[in-house]
C-alpha cells in the first residue's frame, strides 16, 4: 500500500522535473504528465485513507470507545457499531449498544480501478527513434514477460518517462516483479551513457522514488519486524542513489518520511516533512503526509486544518472525494458528527465509485434505524415489509413511515452488494456480507408438516441435496432445530417439535459455508488488526452455530488475541468455556465484557446463569434483578430468579420465587404470548413446597390445559410423555390433601401407560403401607425391584417396613443389600450411602438391650454413625444418634449439648426436642420433659403423632398427673386404635388414678379435697381398665402373646385385671364414706346459707331505717330553709320602707340654716352607718327608730330581745352577744356530722 504512495510521490517529483522538457517531446509529454500526476494523487490519498483505517476509521466491527474499553484519550479514536450485531447461538444472545454519535465504518483496500485506467481502455505511446511515428501499445495487451516491451524501448531508445509509464502499468496490474525488472534495467550504469542529459537525470530520480515507494509499501504490509528490515535496506540504498542526483528533492524527502513512519519513527518523519513545507508550503504530498502523521498522533484538529488546506489548494483534484472523506473522519473524531455526515455525502456525490464513502453513508443510514429494523435490514435482501398497510390514514401518501424505514434498510444491503461489485476484495464489504449471510435464512423449496411431540417433519419437496446432517434449519418463523437425518420426503430433528401441530410451514437454512468464505477472504485482504479480528469473530460464529465448538474456540481466541479490546470474542469464549464446563474462565470473560457493557441484559443474564451453576446464589440473583430493573419485561430474568429461589428452604425466598413466577406469567399474558407449561409446573411445585396445595392443583390443571377440582379428579386425562410428570405432581398434591383415592387413581393411570414409571409405583406402595396393607405394599415394592434391581428406594422402603415391625434381621439384610448394589456400569454408587449407614446404626442402637450384646451393639452403632458423619459432616441425624449413645452411657450433660446443637442446626427436626425430653425424664425433671414433648408435638406434628403422644403420656404418668395422661392416651387411641400398647397404657393410667383416689387414708381423706364425684370417676376408671385388660387378653393371640410381639406381658395384664376386680369390691366403702361426707357438707352448707340470709335481712332493715332518718332530716331542712327565705323577704321590704322615710325627712329640712344643715347631714351619716352595720358601736346615741328598723331587718326570736334593745340604747353600749347554737341551728340548720 505505502509502496504505491511512495511510488506516486516519486511520480510527482518526476513531473516537476519534466516540466522544462515538455516542449521537446510534445507527442507523449502531455499524456505522461497527466498520467503521472493522477497516479501520484491517487496513491497519496489512498495512503492517507489507509492509515485512517489503521487508526480506527473503517472497522467492520464498528465498536465505539466505550465498547472497546479504551481510556479517555482514545475514546474518540474508535468507531461504534452501526449495525445491530446479534449472536444467537446456544440460546444466548449478545446485542451491542449504539453510541450517541455514530460514525460509519467501512474498510479501505487496494483499489482495483483508478479512474480511466479501469473504466476506459488505455494505451501507451512509444516514439520511433529518429522518426515522427509512434507505436501504440494497449495496457490490457501487455505481455507477461516485460523483456518483450523492453526490447522495443531499447530499440527505439525511448525516453525514460516511457520506461517509467510501462513500469507503473505493470505495478498497477499487480505484477511487481516485472515492475522491478523494468526499473532495474532503466537505472543501470550502461543506461546512463545513453541518457545523460539533465532531463534524464530527473527522470532517473523519479524512477528511484517510484521504486523505493514499492519497498516502503512492503514495509507497511509486513508485521514481522525482522522481515521488515530487508525492504528497508533496499529502500535506503535507493534513497542514497536518489540523493546523489538531488539531495534536496522534496519528493525524496517525503518518501524518507513515509519510510520512517513505516518503521514507527514518527519524530524523524516529522523533521523531513517540516523541511519540505518550509521550502514549499503548497507542496501537496508533504501536506497530505503531514496530515497523515497528525492522524497517527490523534491530533485531529491539526490534521483537519491540513486536509482543509489541501482542499483549498486543489479543489478539483481527481481525488477530491477521498480528501474530503479524510476531512470527514477528522470532523467525526472532533465530535462534529453532523458536519462529518454532510462532508461524507458530498464526497459520495463527487465520486460514486468510492466504495469507502459508499459504505460510510450506508452505515450511517443504517444507524438511524431502530434496533429491530436495523437487524432486519441487515438480514433481508431488500424486500419490502407490507404489514403496515392497515395503519395508513392519509390516502394522499400511499406509503407510511414504516415503508420508508424498510426502504432505507433494503437500500443498505443494495449498497453493500453494489460496493462488492465495485470492489470484490474490500474487507469491510466482505465482513458485512458475511454477517448478512449469518443472519439471513435462505428459503428452501416446498413446505413441511409437523406434529407436536414428534421429531419427524414431512416435506413436500425433496431437499435432501440442500440439507445435510447437523445443519441448522428454521421451521416457520422462529422454530430452530438441528437436522438429525434427512430423506427425500422427511427430516428428522434433534428434538421433538414443541409447538402446535401445523402444516404448510416454510423451511429455511443458513449459508454458513458462504459466510465463512467471505469472512476468510476479508481476513486475507487486509492487514488491519481490527478488521482481521472481526473476520475471525464472524468465522467463529458460523462454526459455533454449526456445533463445531473446537473450531469456534480457535477463531474466538484468535479474534481476541488480534484485538484485545474487542469484546465480542470475549463473549464467544465465555460460551465455549461454559460448554466445556470451565465455569471459572467463563466468569472471567463475562465479567470483562460486563465492565464494558454494564447495562447489557444478555451479558447479565448469561453471567447470572454461570453464577448459579457455581453456587454463587447472591451474585446470580443480583444479576437477574439488575436485568429486571433494566428490562421489566424480561421473562428470562424473572424465571431465572424464581428457579434459584425455588430450591431454597427459607419460606420468604420461596414466596419471593412465587412472586417472580407471577410477574413472568403476567408479562407473557400482557404480551399475548402463551405461557409455557413448564412455568405452570414449576409454579405448582413451588406452591406445594410452601404448603399451598389448592393453588398447586390449580397450576397443574393449567399445565394440563384442564380445570382440576376435587369433584373432577377421577377424570384423568390421557397419559403421555409430555404430561406424565405433571400428573405425578398432581397426584402428590392430592395425596397431601388426604385425597388418597384420587392420587391412587392417577398413579394407576400412569402405570397403565408407563409400567416402568417407578416413582408412581413407589408412591402406591407407600399409600398401601400407610393404610395398613403391608403385604400389598411389599408386593408393589417387589415389582419395582423386579423392574430395576438397583432401585435403592424400593429396597429401603422394605427395610423400613421390617424396621417398624421390629424385624431387625430382615431389615439389616435389606440395608446391606442396598450397600452392595451395583450400577449398570459396575460401580458401587450406594457403597457409602449415608441413609443406609444411619439406618444400620439405628438397628444396633435399638437392640442394645439384647442379652450379651450391649457393648457390641453400642460399638457397631457408633461405627455406623461415625461413618455417616465422615462422609457427610452436616448430617444432623447422625449427630443425633451420637447424642443418643452418650445419653445411653449416662453422659447426660454431653448428650444435652449435642442435642442442643442439633436443635440449633435443624430447628424443624423433632428428634432433638424429643431426646432432650427423654433426658429430662431420666433426670426426673418431668415438668421440663412435658414442655419439650408438647412443643415438639405442636410444632412438628400438629398434635397428630402417636409416638410423641405416648411420650407425653408417660411424662404425665410419672408426674402423677393422671388426668392429662388419660387425655393424651385417649387422643392417641383415636388416631391409632390398632396400637394395643396405647390401650394397655390407658388401662394402667386409669388403674393408678383410681388407686390414688381410693387409696387415701382416713386422716389424709379428711384433709384432702376428694369428692364423691372423684370416687365415682375412680370406680368408673377401674371398670374401664378392667374391660381393657379383658380386651387385651382376648385381642392378643396366644402364639404372639410374647413381649417381643406387642411389648405387653400378658401375665401382668391378668394380674392387673385381678387387682381391678378386687379394688372394685372394696370401693363401696370409699363410696359410702364419701356419701356421708357429702351429706355432711350439704348440711353445713345449708346452715351457712341460713345464717347468711339472716345477716342479710338485718342489714336490709338497718338500711331501711337509715333511709327513713335521712328522709325526715331532709324534710326538716327544707322547712327551715323555707322559713328563712320568708324572713329575709320581710326584712328586705322593711329596708325599702326605711329608705323612703329617710328621703322624705331630707326634703323637709332643706330650708334650715346651713349650719343646722351640716349638723343634720352628720346625723344622717351616722344613721347610715347604724343602718348598714346594726351591731357596731356608735359615738352618739342614735334616733329612737333606728334600733327598731334594725330588729325588723334581721329579726330576733331570742328570749333576751328586750335586754338587747336596752343595751343598744343605753349609755353604756357594748358589742352584741354571740348567737347560741340553738339559734344558729334554727336559722341555718345543723352542721353536725350525724345530721
Amino acid at each position: 500500500m505505502f509502496a504505491v504512495l511512495v511510488f506516486v510521490i516519486c511520480l510527482e517529483m518526476f513531473l516537476h522535473v519534466m516540466e522544462h522538457t515538455t516542449k521537446r517531446k510534445p507527442k507523449y509529454t502531455d499524456m505522461l504528465h497527466k498520467t503521472t500526476q493522477e497516479l501520484m494523487i491517487v496513491g497519496l490519498i489512498y495512503l492517507l485513507v489507509k492509515l485512517c483505517v489503521s487508526t480506527g476509521l473503517a472497522k467492520g466491527n464498528g465498536l465505539s470507545s466505550r465498547c472497546l474499553g479504551s481510556d479517555s484519550n482514545d475514546k474518540k479514536d474508535l468507531l461504534m457499531l452501526l449495525g445491530a450485531w446479534e449472536s444467537s447461538v446456544e440460546g444466548s444472545t449478545l446485542t451491542l449498544l449504539q453510541a450517541d454519535k455514530p460514525m460509519p465504518s467501512a474498510a479501505l483496500q487496494t483499489p482495483t480501478q483508478i479512474n480511466d485506467w479501469r473504466t476506459n481502455r488505455r494505451s501507451l505511446l512509444i516514439p520511433v527513434h529518429k522518426s515522427d511515428e509512434i507505436v501504440e501499445l494497449f495496457t490490457d495487451e501487455f505481455p507477461d514477460d516485460a523483456n518483450d516491451i523492453m526490447d522495443i524501448l531499447r530499440a527505439e531508445i525511448a525516453p525514460l518517462e516511457v520506461w517509467l509509464s510501462v513500469a507503473i502499468e505493470y505495478y498497477l496490474q499487480g505484477r511487481t516483479d516485472q515492475f522491478e525488472v523494468i526499473l532495474d534495467q532503466a537505472t543501470m550504469p550502461e543506461a546512463e551513457e545513453i541518457y545523460n542529459d539533465d532531463a534524464a537525470r530527473k527522470s532517473r530520480l523519479k524512477m528511484f522514488n517510484a521504486w523505493v515507494s514499492h519497498y516502503v509499501n512492503v514495509m507497511w504490509n509486513e508485521d514481522d519486524e525482522r522481515r521488515r528490515e530487508i525492504p528497508a535496506q533496499k529502500a535506503v540504498a535507493l534513497f542514497q542513489k536518489a540523493d546523489r542526483i538531488d539531495a534536496q528533492c522534496p519528493n525524496t524527502l517525503v518518501g524518507k518520511a513515509l519510510m520512517f513512519m513505516a518503521k514507527g519513527e514518527d519524530e524523524r518523519a516529522e523533521r523531513f516533512l517540516k523541511n519540505v513545507l518550509i521550502a514549499d508550503k503548497e507542496n501537496l504530498p508533504a501536506i497530505l503526509a503531514s496530515a497523515l502523521l497528525h492522524v497517527r498522533k490523534k491530533k485531529f484538529v491539526e490534521a483537519k486544518k491540513l486536509y482543509q488546506e489541501a482542499i483549498v489548494l486543489h479543489p478539483k483534484s481527481p481525488q477530491a472525494s477521498r480528501i474530503r472523506m479524510c476531512f470527514a473522519y477528522c470532523c467525526y473524531q472532533m465530535g462534529c458528527v453532523d458536519k462529518a455526515k454532510a462532508v461524507m455525502k458530498y464526497a459520495a456525490a463527487l465520486d460514486d465509485s468510492n466504495v469507502t464513502v459508499m459504505m460510510a453513508n450506508a452505515l450511517w443510514s443504517l444507524a438511524s434505524l431502530p434496533a429491530d429494523d436495523r437487524l432486519r435490514s441487515m438480514q433481508d435482501e431488500g424486500k419490502r415489509d407490507l404489514r403496515c398497510f392497515h395503519h395508513i390514514r392519509c390516502m394522499v401518501r400511499p406509503f407510511s413511515y414504516t415503508h420508508v424505514v424498510m426502504s432505507i434498510g433494503s437500500r443498505f444491503m443494495a449498497l453493500v452488494h453494489h460496493a462488492h461489485a465495485l470492489d470484490p476484495k474490500h474487507p469491510s464489504v466482505l465482513n458485512h456480507l458475511a454477517n448478512h449471510y449469518f443472519l439471513q435464512w435462505i428459503p428452501l423449496p416446498g413446505t413441511v408438516s409437523v406434529v407436536r411431540g414428534s421429531a419427524i417433519a414431512t416435506t413436500t419437496h425433496d431437499i435432501s441435496n440442500d440439507v445435510v446432517h447437523g445443519q441448522l434449519i428454521c421451521i416457520g418463523d422462529k422454530y430452530i432445530a438441528y437436522v438429525q437425518d434427512v430423506s427425500s420426503r422427511s427430516i428428522t430433528l434433534d428434538v421433538p417439535f414443541k409447538e402446535v401441530s401445523r402444516s404448510g410451514l416454510s423451511i429455511s437454512r443458513k449459508l454458513y459455508d458462504q459466510m465463512n468464505t467471505l469472512a476468510s477472504n476479508a481476513y486475507h485482504a487486509t492487514q488491519v488488526k481490527e478488521l482481521r479480528a472481526e473476520s475471525c469473530y464472524l468465522i467463529a460464529r458460523g462454526h459455533h452455530a454449526e456445533g463445531k465448538y473446537q473450531e469456534a474456540f480457535g477463531y474466538y481466541y484468535n479474534a481476541a488475541r488480534s484485538m484485545p479490546s474487542y469484546a465480542m470474542p470475549w463473549y464467544g469464549l465465555a460460551q465455549m468455556y461454559y460448554h466445556q464446563n470451565v465455569l471459572e474462565k467463563a466468569v472471567v470473560y463475562l465479567e470483562k465484557t460486563l465492565k464494558l457493557f454494564p447495562d447489557n441484559t444478555d451479558v447479565l443474564l448469561f453471567l447470572g446463569h454461570v453464577y448459579r451453576r457455581l453456587g454463587r446464589k447472591a451474585d446470580a440473583i443480583a444479576n437477574f434483578r439488575r436485568v429486571a430493573d433494566l428490562d421489566p419485561g424480561n421473562v428470562d430474568a424473572l424465571i431465572g430468579t424464581a428457579e434459584i429461589l425455588h430450591v431454597s428452604t427459607e419460606r420468604h425466598e420461596q414466596l419471593a420465587a412465587i412472586s417472580a413466577y407471577v410477574a413472568a406469567q403476567r408479562v407473557l399474558q400482557n404480551a399475548m404470548e402463551p405461557v409455557p407449561d413448564g412455568l405452570h409446573t414449576n409454579f405448582g411445585s413451588l406452591h406445594m413446597r410452601v404448603g399451598q396445595i389448592h393453588e398447586a392443583i390449580e397450576c397443574y390443571g393449567l399445565a394440563l390445559n384442564q380445570k382440576t377440582t376435587i369433584a373432577a379428579i377421577f377424570d384423568v386425562p390421557a397419559v403421555t410423555e409430555a404430561n406424565v410428570t405433571v400428573l405425578y405432581n398432581l397426584a402428590l398434591a392430592y395425596e397431601k390433601l388426604g385425597e388418597w383415592r384420587a392420587s391412587t387413581g392417577i398413579y394407576k393411570a400412569i402405570l397403565e401407560t408407563f409400567p416402568w414409571y417407578l416413582d408412581a409405583l413407589l408412591r402406591l406402595a407407600v399409600l398401601e403401607r400407610d393404610v395398613g396393607n403391608a403385604d400389598k405394599a411389599t408386593t408393589l415394592l417387589d415389582q419395582a425391584l423386579a423392574q430395576d434391581p438397583t432401585c435403592a428406594t424400593a429396597c429401603l422402603l422394605q427395610a423400613n417396613m421390617h424396621f417398624a415391625k421390629r424385624e431387625w434381621s430382615l431389615a439389616q439384610k435389606k440395608y446391606e443389600a442396598v450397600l452392595g448394589m451395583k450400577q449398570p456400569d459396575g460401580g458401587m454408587a450406594m457403597k457409602n450411602d449415608p441413609y443406609t449407614f444411619l439406618s444400620m446404626g439405628n438397628i444396633f442402637m435399638s437392640n442394645i438391650g439384647e442379652k450379651g450384646r450391649y457393648v457390641k451393639n453400642m460399638t457397631l452403632s457408633e461405627t455406623y454413625y461415625k461413618k455417616t458423619l465422615s462422609g457427610h459432616a452436616q448430617n444432623v441425624y447422625a449427630a443425633n444418634g451420637i447424642g443418643i449413645m452418650l445419653a445411653e452411657k449416662g453422659q447426660f450433660d454431653k448428650a444435652k449439648l449435642v442435642f442442643a446443637q442439633v436443635r440449633e442446626a435443624a430447628p424443624d427436626m423433632p428428634d432433638a426436642w424429643i431426646n432432650l425430653g427423654h433426658i429430662h425424664m431420666a433426670e426426673h425433671r418431668f415438668g421440663e420433659a412435658i414442655q419439650l414433648y408438647q412443643v415438639s408435638l405442636a410444632k412438628h406434628y400438629k398434635g397428630q403423632d402417636v409416638s410423641v403422644l405416648l411420650y407425653l403420656a408417660k411424662a404425665y404418668y410419672e408426674a402423677k398427673r393422671y388426668s392429662e395422661c388419660i387425655t393424651a392416651l385417649t387422643k392417641g387411641i383415636h388416631m391409632a386404635p390398632q396400637e394395643l400398647k396405647l390401650w394397655y397404657n390407658l388401662a394402667l393410667a386409669q388403674e393408678d388414678f383410681a388407686v390414688a383416689t381410693l387409696g387415701e387414708t382416713s386422716a389424709s381423706v379428711a384433709k384432702s379435697s376428694r369428692t364423691m364425684a372423684d370416687v365415682q370417676r375412680a370406680i368408673s376408671d377401674l371398670q374401664r381398665a378392667q374391660r381393657i385388660y379383658a380386651f387385651l387378653d382376648v385381642a392378643v393371640p396366644a402364639e404372639t402373646s410374647s413381649k417381643k410381639a406387642h411389648q405387653i406381658e400378658m401375665d401382668k395384664v391378668r394380674d392387673h385385671a385381678k387387682f381391678c376386680h378386687e379394688t372394685l369390691e372394696k370401693a363401696s366403702v370409699h363410696l359410702e364414706f364419701e356419701r356421708q361426707r357429702e351429706e355432711k357438707r350439704k348440711a353445713d352448707a345449708e346452715n351457712r346459707r341460713r345464717m347468711v340470709m339472716m345477716l342479710e335481712d338485718e342489714q336490709q332493715a338497718q338500711l331501711v331505717a337509715q333511709k327513713e332518718r335521712e328522709a325526715a332530716l331532709e324534710l326538716k331542712r327544707a322547712q327551715m330553709l323555707k322559713a328563712t327565705q320568708e324572713r329575709l323577704k320581710a326584712a328586705s321590704e322593711a329596708w325599702k320602707q326605711k329608705e323612703a322615710d329617710h328621703a322624705s325627712k331630707t326634703v323637709k329640712k332643706s330650708s334650715k340654716k346651713r349650719k343646722a344643715d351640716v349638723s343634720d347631714d352628720e346625723d344622717d351619716e351616722e344613721d347610715d352607718v347604724v343602718g348598714a352595720i346594726p351591731a357596731a358601736a356608735a359615738s352618739s346615741p342614735p334616733p329612737a327608730k333606728k334600733p327598731k328598723a334594725t330588729d325588723d331587718l334581721f329579726g330576733s326570736e331570742s328570749e333576751h330581745e328586750d335586754d338587747e334593745r336596752e343595751t343598744i340604747h343605753g349609755t353604756n353600749v357594748s358589742p352584741p352577744r354571740e348567737m347560741d347554737d340553738k339559734q344558729h341551728a334554727e336559722l341555718f340548720g345543723s352542721d353536725s356530722d350525724d345530721d
